[in-house]
């Protein structure tokens, strides 16, 4: 019974106690003291207020960053100092605030941060693409983004210089920054080099950023070439090269271009030899032909640019060489082969032995040349005694030799 007694007298006091809670709250009245609604970001931010009750009170903030509950930092019954953190009061836009106490808002505002005086320097900017083409219609966009120290955008209106340099060329133009970005596209010159671009908001300066400006597009070109003499001897090496290739603005190309150096022979054979470009000229290289040949000669720019044409004919430098058997067949000795003044062929030159049987070609063999002499075994192993048709070719001379007996 006096359990019961007590928890009913409980009970009536807690009700009494929100009783007067609510009462108290209802006749709050809140005095805002000593601050002010524009800030700077990252200046102290300090929020005082006075109540005529004392109640707990707490400061309720709200911003693009989030949400944040305070309490009062200070131990006055009547004032009341909340100070705002600085991950919030170093970023530009706007604060709202409430001051509550048990879900009841007493004083409500907002809090406008602007970007703060202090600048970083480099001036935030960014420039792309770095490298673009001759001709005026190919650029790079110079991108600035300016900041205070605390990364917060300046606000727009905020002139920016922008400047660049081409050779003799100086150029300043100023632009506004709108939604917080100002931009400027470089433009190309008719000449190739090198674009110094920079961006200035009042003492704050950007890096120095570069733009290289490269040739455009390769004009055709003339091809001509270079030989020590027009025999095909199989051994010297022949030198394509082009004229100074550029572009129509008279730019050289870039090094290192590839042109291709495209070869039609007679027996409509192609053959190829690449080069790239050294101050605007190519050079190929190529071993002339060891038979007689006339060659159709031109290059190329890969889907860009090519050259004239030019026929090129090699003449016969062997003649004849002669050929022994040995007594039994089975030794064939080629040479010497000497070349179009008599000189012995210099070596390494392919000598192709060909044996038949009844018009079915059995083997090939093929050995290169030595002081302009070659010799074949042909081995009982591979080849039995019988009749043979065998056939030499070297130098683009071919001699065939019937109803060789092999002993």
């Amino acid at each position: 019974m006096i359990t019961y007694s007590l928890l009913i007298v409980l009970v009536i006091f807690g009700f009494k106690a929100d009783d007067d809670q609510k009462v108290k709250q209802q006749r709050v009245e809140v005095q805002v003291l000593d601050f002010k609604e524009n800030y700077s970001a990252g200046e102290k931010i300090e929020l005082v207020f006075k109540a005529n009750e004392t109640i707990e009170y707490q400061l309720w903030l709200k911003s693009s960053y989030g949400n944040v509950l305070l309490k009062a930092n200070n131990d006055l019954l009547d004032t009341l100092l909340f100070t705002v953190p600085s991950f919030l009061s170093k970023k530009k836009g706007v604060i709202h605030y409430s001051l509550i106490s048990n879900q009841q808002a007493f004083h409500s505002g907002s809090l406008q941060i602007s970007a703060s005086h202090k600048k970083t320097e480099p001036l935030e900017s960014y420039l792309g693409p770095t490298s673009i083409n001759a001709g005026g219609k190919d650029y790079g966009m110079l991108t600035v983004l300016p900041t205070d120290e605390y990364d917060n955008p300046l606000e727009d209106s905020t002139l920016i210089a922008i400047e660049h340099q081409f050779l003799d060329i100086e150029t300043s133009e100023e632009l506004a920054v709108d939604d917080f970005i100002a931009w400027k596209n470089i433009f190309s010159y008719e000449k190739s080099g090198r674009i110094l671009v920079a961006a200035k908001s009042k003492e704050i300066s950007s890096k120095e950023f570069t733009i290289d400006v490269f040739p455009s597009q390769a004009q055709n070109f003339n091809l001509d070439f270079r030989r020590e003499h027009s025999y095909a001897d199989g051994n010297q090496i022949m030198e394509f090269f082009t004229s100074t290739i550029s572009d129509k603005f008279g730019n050289i190309i870039s090094d290192g271009r590839v042109v291709e150096f495209s070869i039609e022979t007679d027996t409509k054979q192609q053959l190829r030899t690449t080069g790239s470009t050294i101050n605007g000229i190519a050079r190929g290289y190529i071993v002339h032909p060891n038979a007689f040949a006339t060659w159709t000669v031109q290059a190329f720019i890969p889907q860009m640019a090519e050259s004239n044409t030019i026929a090129l004919q090699f003449d016969q430098a062997v003649k004849d060489y002669p050929i022994e058997f040995s007594s039994d067949n089975r030794k064939v000795k080629v040479g010497p082969i000497r070349s179009f003044m008599n000189q012995i062929l210099p070596d390494g030159a392919a000598v192709t032995l060909y044996i038949y049987k009844d018009e079915t070609l059995l083997e090939k063999i093929v050995k290169s040349s030595s002081q302009g002499k070659v010799h074949f075994k042909l081995s009982e192993d591979f080849f039995s005694s019988d009749i043979y048709t065998i056939e030499v070719i070297s130098m683009g001379i071919s001699k065939k030799y019937d109803r060789i007996k092999l002993k």
